[in-house]
């Protein structure tokens, strides 16, 4: 216990203001997902309360292919993760992945207290991994973000379990930019996480991440670069804390 305490002081402590927002009400976001330019998927996340427990929350993600992509390779990846606690730590974590001819069903638990992360890939054998303090995963991680102050900081830092093993993964505040939005010109903070494993869908190099730069740190945009080029998720398609917003063409006919 002493080492888990030892790691966990480490780990960057959130805003309770930020917290306290973010975490206020329910959350839906859509993002249009380009490569090279052209639109190739979209990606929706949600935030609520888990109906099941008073003080955790579930964070949903469903990923697709979409356009010329998804003639040749159809993706539905739907990504669910409870989390919990202060630190806004991750419980529980189920991926049902559907890419082409290939379906998989993978389901992470955590025991944060004991340093403890249980895998298990459809049918097969479950496997245990030890740790020397709390983590996150890839979308608790994203999240957790938000609600981390950068004020008289260049750099935070989130412990997250990815590639089977925990990483210390720094944050850095790279630049306040103005962006255009659904929401019209918006100041925004872009961060870059600098990532030393691969994840879910192989990224080479960091992804940058535009929020913008008040209580609610809506993501806006989000850069990576992949093998051959780089995907661009836009917001483009809001409802939470600031209403409901959406560029012309995807509003409702």
């Amino acid at each position: 216990m002493l080492a888990t305490w030892l790691f966990a002081a480490e780990m960057s402590q959130p805003d309770p203001e930020l917290r306290r927002t973010i975490y206020s009400e329910e959350e839906t976001l859509r993002f249009s997902v380009s490569w090279l330019g052209i639109k190739g998927g979209e990606l929706v996340m949600q935030l609520r309360r888990d109906p099941e427990s008073e003080d955790s929350f579930l964070l949903e993600v469903t990923a697709k292919t979409a356009g010329l992509l998804e003639l040749f390779y159809p993706v539905t990846d739907h990504f669910q993760t409870v989390v919990r606690g202060e630190h806004r730590l991750p419980v529980r974590y189920t991926l049902e992945q559907n890419e082409g001819k290939r379906h998989n069903l993978k389901v992470t638990n955590y025991d944060q207290q004991a340093g403890e992360v249980r895998y298990k890939r459809n049918e097969e054998p479950e496997e245990i991994y030890r740790l020397d303090g709390p983590v996150h995963n890839e979308f608790s991680s994203f999240m957790y973000t938000r609600i981390l102050s950068f004020a008289g900081r260049s750099e935070v830092i989130v412990p997250t379990f990815a590639d089977r093993k925990r990483h210390e993964i720094v944050v850095t505040l790279e630049a306040q930019e103005t962006l255009e939005s659904i929401f019209g010109r918006r100041s925004t903070i872009r961060v870059v996480p600098h990532l030393t494993f691969q994840g879910l869908y192989e990224k080479v190099g960091d992804p940058n991440i535009w929020f913008t730069d008040d209580e609610h740190r809506i993501p806006l945009k989000i850069k990576a670069r992949i093998a051959i080029g780089s995907l661009t998720a836009d917001l483009v398609e809001y409802h939470g804390h600031l209403g409901s917003a959406a560029l012309e063409e995807e509003r409702p006919r």
